[in-house]
């Protein structure tokens, strides 16, 4: 099992909580510039950076970028051999994304270091299907990993659960809409009720549900053979579903996981419950 405990929040460039202080990894950092920086979503948006070397990341890699208002990890969207992407949330009483919302192409950046193991890397030899689970921005390694592994003539069928709190903070839903096919297909679970606002949204070829990740898509998985798990996000979704999985008879081997923030978050033992008891139905469940 591939475990990454970093993520777009995680506090490796500064100290926890002393006493002892947490020492930032050694990174070799490099000049980049923004290409672009544009809004995917509310309150959430897509930096492009150039580098002037070649770059070997992949979606799932994580990095340290560097602007005036200090460094912090972030994980890979996608990348090229010479341009990365990350998706970030922008928070208004934040440290560094207020600053980083207000990059324009053209702008210098430092980028640095390859750490964790990315997305296709970690899965399961041998697997059929690949059933990702996000929150928030923790969708853009999966969008930039169902990119690629759907550019191959063959490969394992990809669902994807991407939780968002409001219908409006959906993003990448237009990227992810033009992946649907045959080996393709996502949910978008929104927290919050959006009857009142969809009608002023520009519309989503897959069909939303209301409703948590962890709520929507445990009745929907059924079997779990030849499956592989990936989580990203919220501390306590990544630790409800893998504790979920595991309890409902998935291999560890088969779940990898990302947490981007809240990682001292317990887990809801009902809500673990909940996804075990869906799994072990899904799993007796006569096929059709």
């Amino acid at each position: 099992m591939t475990t990454i405990l970093f993520g777009c929040a995680a506090a490796w460039l500064a100290p926890r909580a002393p006493p002892p202080r947490m020492a930032a990894p050694d990174i070799d950092w490099q000049q980049g510039t923004v290409v672009s920086n544009d809004e995917v979503g509310r309150g959430s948006r897509l930096l492009r950076i150039k580098s002037e070397t070649s770059l070997n990341y992949l979606p799932g890699h994580i990095l340290g970028l560097e602007i005036d208002a200090g460094k912090g990890p972030y994980t890979v969207t996608r990348a090229t051999e010479d341009t990365f992407d990350v998706v970030y949330r922008v928070l208004p009483l934040g440290r560094k994304t207020p600053s980083m919302a207000m990059l324009a192409p053209g702008a210098a950046v430092g980028f640095g270091g390859r750490f964790g193991t990315p997305i296709a890397e970690g899965i399961r030899e041998g697997s059929e299907r690949v059933v990702l689970l996000s929150t928030g921005v923790g969708v853009g390694p999966m969008l930039g990993y169902a990119e690629a592994a759907l550019a191959e003539a063959a490969g394992p069928k990809i669902e994807l659960y991407a939780g968002f709190r409001d219908r409006a903070d959906v993003c990448c839903g237009e990227e992810l809409d033009a992946l649907l096919g045959p080996r393709f297909a996502w949910t978008p679970c929104i927290t919050l009720p959006w009857a009142c606002t969809a009608a002023m949204l520009a519309p989503l070829a897959a069909e939303p549900e209301q409703g948590r990740v962890s709520r929507v898509a445990p009745p929907k998985i059924g079997a779990t053979d030849a499956t592989h798990f990936h989580l990203v996000g919220n501390g306590a979704m990544v630790k409800e579903m893998k504790q979920g999985l595991l309890d409902g008879g998935v291999a560890e081997e088969a779940v990898t996981t990302e947490v981007y923030f809240n990682g001292k978050a317990e887990p809801d033992a009902a809500v673990v419950e909940f996804v075990a008891e869906q799994l072990r139905v899904g799993r007796s469940a006569p096929v059709r």
